[in-house]
């Protein structure tokens, strides 16, 4: 087998692992891993009759005077390994321990969710073969339960959806007429792209003397999520919603949504619209109408301070 065609045949085991496993982390395919800057390195450990049993990308991370490897992707949502199902957790291990020169005594994993039960399969793995799990929390991260509150009756409520319109009111006087614009990373333009950096030039992030953590303005990572979008899968995962006042970029949401779960990676506003809530106004619009049944918003994700308090999410450990 050519090395081409190794590549090939492990980016299938990626996808096939990540397709078979838990829905919310469907988000983990081969490009996930592979569309950062440096090619990570690409590890597919197998049981003794060749079963695909896990799927490792792993970037090499220099801190301090040190060099160690870690798992690769996006920071956002949260990085993973794609496990196969159903499996016991000593033929996982004796795969790691197979393949300990190459993963090094010392190798990163995180952010990761807490209460991931996949998660508490590989650690269970891990301490089998030798390796020891240390841990430090980094935050947390806001779930709603759309469900729930659907259940509850309308939503949103017929006050919220009239205080909401008297918003758009406010902002069309503010700066032109109000238009959203929805989009996957199937169908996303240039355009959209651009308007997204110009959001967050304009926003708080704008003023951070190092530019701050941005998805769009900086370049490297608008090629990440621009190349994920290579992968037809990925890409339809991708969603966002736009809006204009006038002619001016005012407000936009972005994220990936697996199964269930809506993962809100980035909302983000024009200060100049703060005053009546345009990035507010625009996650209500987003939400409605949608199919998944529970969302989280990402550590750091600007416009949730506002929506906690009225959506009642439940924080989870990060």
């Amino acid at each position: 087998m050519t090395s081409d065609q190794q590549h090939g045949d492990d980016a299938a085991q990626f996808d096939a692992l990540a397709q078979d496993g838990p829905q919310q982390r469907a988000f983990l395919r081969s490009r996930w891993f592979g569309a950062s800057p440096a090619p990570p390195d690409r590890m597919v450990l197998r049981g003794e009759e060749g079963m695909a049993l896990a799927a490792l990308g792993l970037a090499m991370r220099r801190r301090g005077p040190f060099r160690l490897r870690e798992i690769a992707g996006s920071y956002w949502p949260f990085r993973g390994v794609p496990l196969a199902q159903g499996i016991d957790e000593a033929v996982l291990a004796a795969a790691l321990g197979r393949q300990r020169k190459r993963l090094g005594s010392i190798w990163r994993l995180g952010p990761v969710e807490a209460g991931d039960p996949e998660l508490k399969r590989l650690r269970l793995a891990l301490r089998q073969a030798g390796w020891h799990a240390l841990a430090r929390p980094l935050g947390q991260v806001f779930e709603i339960d759309l469900a729930a509150l659907r259940q509850d009756g309308a939503w949103p409520s017929t006050k919220t959806q009239r205080k909401n319109r008297w918003r758009k009111r406010r902002l069309e006087e503010e700066g032109g007429a109000v238009s959203v614009e929805f989009f996957s990373g199937s169908d996303w333009t240039a355009r959209q792209r651009d308007a997204l950096a110009q959001i967050e030039a304009e926003s708080w992030l704008g003023t951070l003397a190092d530019g701050g953590d941005t998805k769009f303005r900086d370049p490297e990572m608008r090629r990440y999520w621009e190349d994920i979008c290579t992968d037809p899968v990925l890409a339809a995962m991708l969603f966002g919603s736009l809006m204009w006042i006038g002619d001016t970029p005012a407000a936009f949401t972005f994220g990936i949504e697996a199964g269930p779960v809506r993962y809100y990676i980035a909302n983000n506003y024009d200060q100049r619209f703060n005053q009546f809530g345009a990035g507010r106004v625009l996650l209500y619009d987003d939400l409605r109408g949608r199919a998944s049944a529970a969302c989280g918003a990402s550590a750091g994700v600007s416009a949730m301070p506002g929506t906690r308090a009225r959506w009642a999410p439940s924080p989870a450990r990060i």
